[in-house]
């Protein structure tokens, strides 16, 4: 695979017991979040009230809020998170959620094969972020009519439009929010 573009449409929904999960990607291709995968990026809503998160021994974990107010528990330990406020914490861990308004969060959850190279919330304009050639790199969109150039060819992006690339070095260029996650398989 050089690139593809999961548009918000055609992301496989999966029901959890506080929301609506939306799977982006999952590596290897073929996999599902109940068989052996290397690392899944989605979004999830989460309803009001109190909820345990799904364990995922073996996998680390990273959860970025991008809606909402939301108290996690983390092995006990309290973090409150506000909009583009994120965590790392171990899939083992016992987590749990409390919230009084609906919010929406992006997680990713990877092995420790694999490697965060680049973690990056865009927050404004910017011109031509080259990312890896040598990972699996994703930009979620989180703003509408982002321009997204790939060996020459323009695609446009809306909110919750997912780009994946690898194998090709790519620019990005729009105005708006996005997050940018390029990993690599040690």
């Amino acid at each position: 695979m050089d690139y593809k573009i999961v548009r918000k449409e055609n992301q496989k929904e999966r029901l959890w017991t506080g929301g609506v999960s939306k799977e982006l990607y999952i590596y290897p291709d073929g996999s599902t979040i109940n068989s052996p995968f290397n690392f899944r990026v989605s979004t999830a809503t989460i309803n009001p009230g109190e909820y345990n998160f799904t364990s995922f021994k073996g996998y680390k974990r990273l959860l970025i809020l991008l809606s909402g107010s939301l108290k996690l528990e983390v092995d006990e330990k309290e973090y409150f998170l506000e909009p583009l406020s994120h965590i790392f914490f171990s899939g083992d861990s016992h987590t749990s959620s409390s919230t009084s308004k609906n919010c929406i969060d992006f997680n990713l959850i990877y092995k420790d094969n694999i490697e965060l190279l680049e973690f990056k919330i865009v927050e404004k304009n910017f011109i031509g972020n080259s990312l890896s050639s040598k990972a699996i790199n994703i930009f979620y969109n989180l703003e509408e009519s982002k321009h997204a150039y790939i060996n020459t060819n323009e695609y446009l992006l809306n909110a919750g439009d997912t780009l994946i690339a690898c194998g090709n070095n790519f620019n990005l260029e729009g105005v708006g929010k996005g997050i940018i996650l390029s990993l690599n398989i040690k």
